[in-house]
């Protein structure tokens, strides 16, 4: 079985979509759990071949200065350089490709399908009065919408939060090898780059809701006014449309 079929992507919801975000995103991805966990788990460990990297990086720099030219190649050192080699030309690849597939071919062309199909059927299941109380273009947009935003939500989630996790901690872990002042510092320069994020993320979510919506709404009206462009011209409204 592919790797791209591990999630179906017309599998269909069970009960309601939910109210509350975080229960309407695990309304939607239910049944891909086990997957995007896995990719999750890919993403850190490639993040955490980052940190690996310096640390690697550095044995060797020790090991040729307490070795010399004329010995590095002798002993330990060998071993080392042997291990350093398959790390950057086998295993970091290795890693970073499973990662990268894992996001690519795995999770972003399911997830989508799977979040638009389900809010397709549970549109589809409304009542008449639904459906002429809203323009059938907004309607749409806002089923691919939603469908799009869960998943870049989930793709960025794996491919930049776990990695970036990741990589945090190897580095903090490195740092504190080193010298435990400069993780301190590391560590403040952390907090407050979170503090950050927390200052403009609710801002820019409220901007882009919307943004979101105001969006939704000119396409409903544009794709209602072509549909129905029979009676627009008929009653002689393109001047109202236009306008609109």
């Amino acid at each position: 079985m592919s790797i791209s079929n591990w999630i179906n992507p017309f599998r269909p919801a069970e009960g309601p979509p939910p109210q509350t975000l975080w229960a309407f995103i695990r309304w939607c991805l239910a049944g891909a759990w086990p997957v995007l966990w896995l990719a999750a788990f890919l993403s850190a460990a490639a993040g955490a071949m980052e940190a690996g990297t310096a640390w690697i990086l550095g044995k060797v720099i020790d090991a040729t200065v307490s070795a010399g030219p004329e010995r590095f190649f002798e002993g330990s050192s060998l071993v080392l350089v042997l291990g350093a080699i398959a790390f950057f030309l086998v295993a970091r690849p290795v890693l970073f490709g499973l990662s990268s597939a894992s996001n690519a071919i795995m999770v972003q062309p399911n997830v989508n399908p799977l979040v638009l199909s389900r809010l397709h059927r549970w549109t589809l299941g409304q009542n008449v009065n639904f459906f002429d109380e809203d323009f059938a273009g907004r309607i749409a947009q806002k089923q691919m919408q939603a469908a799009r935003a869960v998943t870049d939500v989930a793709a960025e989630v794996i491919n930049v939060v776990a990695f970036a996790l990741a990589s945090l901690v190897g580095s903090v872990a490195l740092l504190l090898a080193i010298d435990w002042r400069v993780a301190v510092g590391f560590s403040v320069w952390l907090v407050m780059y979170l503090a950050l994020i927390n200052w403009f993320l609710p801002r820019v979510r409220k901007r882009a809701a919307g943004r979101a919506g105001a969006r939704a709404m000119v396409s409903g009206q544009v794709v209602d006014t072509i549909t129905n462009i029979k009676t627009v011209k008929l009653f002689a409204h393109a001047d109202h449309e236009d306008r609109a």
